[in-house]
């Protein structure tokens, strides 16, 4: 039985320094090796976080470090052919979101991955944050009654100029996405989508639109998603486009209505409960100290747990597929104008 992990990581862009920071301070995991096709990548995480072994090649990684996981944390064209060298190897997979272009590039993923008796989890961080948590617990008390509608709003101005400021995305090192046909729901809305699931469980449909505002990018940066639950509808409200800016500190907004009473996340991360008498509660948590390395941190710590004592993922690869699905259908439904519905086995038969 395993009581250490070895790591090896891959694709040292951006979003690796926070896999980094948070391997760096879990116990019984060291990172012994670094990945990526750019010399300058490797050399600035390798100087970092002070680790020396280093390639350019993958499967020459794969042939001379000894490792037991690979963290994958490139973009998603890439997956695919990473994570089967990787299950050959016989070693477990901790993927980026969204894992795969595809559901049957995501479906063939899993089953190599089954096939050969190695673990796949997907790195979808959103539900991590602490007012997530918090609001599942509450979900769960039963506080607030039966949920029969809920909302999530996020609006910024990442494709947009404010001012003297040019768009975010046109900026390195995200300027990659303004190429991307689907934008902002598979990079972001994707993760609310997550969120839904892991709040009120599986959809039965979904119905999308989506719009383009900005000339300087080729995908959507506004999106509306309408997810039905059966017994509740699911709002996601998104775009990139927001002539107001939310200062970097803040959330996405959120209101659950039960029959009981309401949940309300604040932008700042505060939650509020309202019964249906009135009354106005807070719960108490540090919702000023969030931070998105907190999340991954987090999600991090709950992979070496599921690793080390055999216990399940909460966003095991067979189950994210689902949340896949549905950010992939709902650009289906915007093309077509119509509600999708969804799998209720997801998993394809072999």
């Amino acid at each position: 039985m395993l009581n250490r992990l070895r790591i090896a990581l891959v694709g040292c862009g951006p979003v690796s320094e926070r896999h980094l920071s948070s391997w760096k301070n879990i116990p019984r995991v060291e990172v012994v090796a670094l990945c990526d096709r750019h010399e300058e990548n490797l050399k600035q995480r390798s100087s970092e976080f002070g680790i020396k072994r280093t390639f350019k090649d993958f499967k020459k990684l794969l042939e001379e470090v000894d490792c037991d996981i690979v963290d994958i944390a490139t973009r998603p064209y890439s997956h695919k052919e990473l994570v089967f060298e990787a299950a050959q190897a016989g070693k477990h997979i901790l993927c980026q979101k969204p894992f795969a272009p595809t559901l049957r590039e995501a479906q063939e993923m899993i089953e190599v991955c089954q096939d050969k008796g190695v673990r796949f989890m997907i790195c979808e961080n959103w539900r991590w944050f602490i007012w997530f948590q918090i609001i599942k617990k509450i979900l769960n008390s039963g506080e607030i009654g039966e949920v029969k509608y809920a909302r999530i709003t996020s609006h910024s101005w990442s494709t947009i100029p404010k001012g003297e400021n040019p768009p975010l995305l046109l900026e390195d090192p995200q300027s990659y996405l303004k190429d991307m046909e689907r934008l902002i729901i598979y990079e972001l809305g994707i993760h609310f989508i997550d969120v839904f699931r892991f709040l009120f469980g599986d959809a039965n449909s979904v119905y999308a639109r989506t719009g383009k505002i900005s000339s300087q990018i080729a995908g959507e940066d506004l999106a509306l998603i309408i997810l039905d639950f059966g017994r509740m509808y699911g709002i996601i409200d998104i775009n990139w486009c927001s002539r107001y800016r939310n200062n970097e500190q803040e959330s996405e907004q959120m209101l659950i209505e039960g029959n009981k009473g309401s949940i309300i996340l604040e932008r700042q991360g505060r939650i509020q409960i309202v019964r249906g008498d009135g009354k106005i509660s807070l719960p108490e948590y540090d919702w000023k100290g969030e931070t998105m390395l907190k999340t991954h941190f987090r999600l991090h710590e709950h992979f070496v747990e599921g690793i080390l004592e055999n216990k399940p993922f909460q966003t095991d690869a067979r189950d994210n597929i689902k949340t896949l699905e549905i950010a992939l259908k709902s650009y289906d439904s915007a093309q077509d104008n119509k509600a999708i519905m969804l799998e209720k086995d997801r998993l394809l038969k072999r």
